[in-house]
């Protein structure tokens, strides 16, 4: 069991580490794509038909595939005003308590995008900008971003109830 839990922790560790290179690649497209726009629409007067929309993908793509790997840092936006002033145990109690909270919204947005996203595949739904991207290419983004971020969020549960009773099962 342990070599599967071992297993499945750098798995989903590389997968947040992938999400975020992926991530990177996509801001630095955004800059160009923006830049590029700037470029030509100001400097040139020939602005371009695709820049809003793929920007728009981007900007989405990079923020739901990073935030698995901005957990793994613990990087991300929390309130702590008097959380550190409870005891160690508490702490890690309400840290799980949290992440579970968290993964069951994670598992909506898995479930629900994946619904949305098969629906416009089967229904062939296509923007209605001169681009006429499929949407369930940006759909799929959603559902795809958040289940890298549920299976970070069983990671960092099984870590904090980990400190909290240890691997013997015994309260420390």
């Amino acid at each position: 069991m342990k070599r599967f839990l071992y297993i499945f922790v750098q798995t989903v560790e590389r997968l947040g580490r992938l999400g975020a290179i992926i991530s990177e690649v996509c801001l630095v497209l955004l800059l160009l794509l923006v830049f590029h726009e700037v470029v030509v629409r100001y400097l040139l007067d020939h602005p371009t038909l695709y820049s809003v929309e793929i920007s728009e993908y981007l900007l989405i793509f990079l923020a739901f595939m990073a935030a698995a790997r901005v957990l793994q840092e613990d990087k991300h936006v929390r309130m702590q005003s008097f959380v550190h002033l409870l005891p160690k145990k508490i702490q890690h109690l309400l840290a799980a308590v949290t992440s579970f909270l968290v993964f069951l919204f994670c598992t909506i947005l898995v479930w629900q995008g994946s619904k949305a996203a098969l629906i416009a595949w089967q229904g062939d739904y296509h923007a209605s900008s001169l681009l006429n991207t499929p949407m369930w290419i940006p759909y799929l983004i959603i559902p795809t971003g958040s289940l890298l971020l549920a299976l970070q969020l069983l990671v960092r549960m099984g870590s904090h109830l980990n400190k909290m009773y240890g691997n013997d099962g015994k309260q420390q």
